[in-house]
């Protein structure tokens, strides 16, 4: 199986701007040890796939998913992204205090 970084970063990246989650905490392809943030979604390359995971609270690793193929990493990603909108919404509507301040959350 080929990985083409370029390609899926750009339609992860479209993905991203359809939704309207630009001003989320995410990373691409960067490296597991590289601008890493507290609950930040991120999608790595790793040798034999993929691996989709969530830092949280001084950027601690939480659920780590491997993948064979793209596809599949991809809507992972995508699904803890909107997770993360969801979740956040909820703890405001709530009177709870989001993750992090964020357009997408905040009132």
């Amino acid at each position: 199986m080929k990985n083409n970084k370029i390609e899926d970063r750009t339609l992860l990246e479209e993905d991203i701007k359809l939704l309207g989650y630009e001003q989320m905490r995410y990373s691409i392809f960067a490296g597991e040890d590289v601008n890493r943030q507290e609950y930040q979604v991120r999608i790595e390359c790793v040798q034999d796939g993929f691996e989709v995971y969530t830092t949280r609270d001084r950027a601690s690793v939480t659920g780590k998913y491997s993948f064979e193929n793209f596809e599949d990493a991809r809507n992972k990603f995508i699904r803890l992204l909107k997770l993360m909108v969801l979740s956040n919404q909820e703890a405001v509507k709530e009177g709870e205090r989001p993750v992090y301040s964020s357009p997408l959350w905040d009132k």
